[in-house]
């Protein structure tokens, strides 16, 4: 079977599960897995032939992604700021809007560290930072075993690993108050338990609930961000986090409450989507 064949029958086939847009990049993330090729290069391949054996197994996992079950989990892999990462079931699957995160960073050219995040999931944010920056040092704090092993899996792809230095821990408790840091970043919990129960079943049943849901009110971490990076960050120091699409009141709220000068960054459907704070 020829690639552009196969490509067209796995879009069919996604687009009963998902829109058409999602369906034409899951099918050529599916085949350039198998291909060992980045996505958009499967084009140039339409033409080949694909053995019997490996249409099969790229059928199977179609079959499996049908069932609801993340792509980037059946494959292992998920591209973030156009790079591939490791990924694992237990730990989240980063999304495009957190790019906007890594943008927002980018814009405010923080040249040295050190540099705090806080819950590293996978360490997509943190090691984007050090690829995109190869003077920082970032220090990352996350309280789950598994996504740390799975940082520090993705920092050595990276080869990055010289730079980033991880604790286990639940956000500030293992830091020492001071003005260490140049700047905090964070992509935090922020649904509130009413949001879970409504969330696709794509969601529910596969990702770790304790890596989305911040509590009753879903700015939970938010607040405590805002009330105690102050007592972490140097003279001029930068925080940036990412907060759901329905949150700019509540965070516009919280960020006069605590006294912050702010700005918001849009995702691409017009919401607000991160913030950064300083202080002056």
């Amino acid at each position: 079977m020829k690639v552009r064949v196969l490509l067209d029958l796995l879009k069919i086939e996604l687009s009963k599960i998902e829109p058409p847009e999602y369906a034409n990049w899951e099918a050529l993330l599916i085949i350039s897995h198998f291909l060992n090729l980045p996505p958009l290069k499967v084009y140039l391949y339409k033409e080949e032939f694909l053995e019997r054996d490996l249409v099969e197994k790229i059928w199977s996992v179609l079959e499996e992604r049908k069932t609801g079950k993340p792509l980037p989990y059946l494959l292992g892999i998920v591209y973030f700021f156009g790079r591939p990462f490791y990924i694992e079931e237990g730990v989240l699957i980063p999304r495009a809007e957190t790019e906007i995160l890594i943008s927002s960073f980018l814009e405010f050219n923080i040249r040295e560290g050190p540099i705090l995040e806080l819950g590293t999931g996978s360490g997509v944010i943190g090691i984007t930072l050090l690829l995109e920056n190869p003077r920082l040092k970032i220090l990352g704090v996350e309280i789950s075993s598994k996504a740390i092993k799975l940082t520090q899996r993705n920092a050595q792809f990276h080869k990055v690993e010289k730079r980033l230095f991880l604790i286990k821990g639940d956000w500030f408790s293992p830091l020492k108050e001071g003005e260490l840091f140049s700047a905090i970043i964070s992509n935090p919990p922020y649904l509130s338990e009413k949001e879970w129960e409504t969330l696709d079943l794509s969601v529910k049943n596969f990702e770790p609930k304790e890596a989305l849901v911040a509590g009753k009110e879903g700015t939970e971490y938010q607040e405590e961000l805002l009330r105690k990076a102050p007592l972490f960050l140097k003279k001029d120091g930068f925080l940036f986090f990412e907060m759901g699409y329905n949150q700019d009141q509540r965070i516009e709220f919280l960020l006069k409450k605590y006294r912050w000068n702010f700005k918001f960054y849009q995702d691409l459907r017009g919401y607000q989507r991160v913030v950064v704070a300083w202080k002056t």
